[in-house]
């Protein structure tokens, strides 16, 4: 019987490189497989896809916080002369009507329109400053005492029917029916409870002394 001769297999060195071991063909990497070879010239011909700005900003644009602070802020004009103008243009119509008007109490729309304007002033404490510069927008103004109602008067009635004495009266009425009246009673109904103007002019040149006294 032949003696079977077996030769020992020789150990496959994994050191060995491939040419080495020609049998053995490395793997090529999962990159090369998948995608294909990776370089930069093929990922610069790759079109780059533009980024969407934000809708705000495509409206109105980027935002900035105080815009509208940096706007000049108009201030309010004010003109005192034009506000004491219409408040005597508005006395001055009643004038008018009671001129145009046949009747005893007529002289009441026009002393109710007088009242009116001067309670306001006192009401904001102006009444001294306004009723001065009314006097000072009139041609040939003489001095006069610091009455608002008898400036006032002065200012917007004729002076040929109102003279000196008629308005010393009318405002000595306007006086006493502003310290006695009640806030929520008519003028015409106070005068005329009270007694009428003579009455009521008696009764405050009367208060007037009796304060002087005391």
């Amino acid at each position: 019987m032949e003696d079977i001769i077996i030769k020992p297999i020789e150990a496959i060195d994994s050191t060995a490189s491939v040419e080495e071991n020609p049998q053995r063909q490395a793997n090529p990497p999962a990159q090369e497989k998948i995608v294909g070879p990776c370089n930069n010239a093929s990922l610069a011909k790759k079109p780059t896809i533009p980024t969407r700005p934000p809708v705000r900003k495509e409206i109105v644009g980027p935002f900035i916080r105080y815009q509208a602070a940096k706007k000049p802020i108009a201030k309010p004009t004010f003109n005192p002369i034009k506000d004491i103008e219409a408040e005597l243009a508005e006395v001055r119509k009643a004038w008018a009507r009671y001129q145009s008007t046949n009747g005893r109490d007529v002289v009441y729309f026009f002393l109710a329109a007088v009242f009116a304007v001067v309670t306001r002033w006192q009401h904001f404490n102006c009444a001294l400053k306004k009723s001065r510069a009314a006097l000072r927008l009139q041609a040939d103004a003489p001095q006069m005492k610091p009455d608002p109602f008898g400036i006032v008067i002065f200012c917007t009635a004729d002076l040929d029917i109102a003279d000196a004495k008629t308005r010393s009266k009318w405002s000595r009425v306007l006086r006493y029916a502003r310290k006695t009246k009640p806030g929520n009673r008519r003028l015409t109904d106070f005068i005329k409870s009270t007694g009428g103007l003579n009455e009521c002019a008696r009764q405050f040149a009367r208060d007037s002394r009796d304060d002087v006294r005391c």
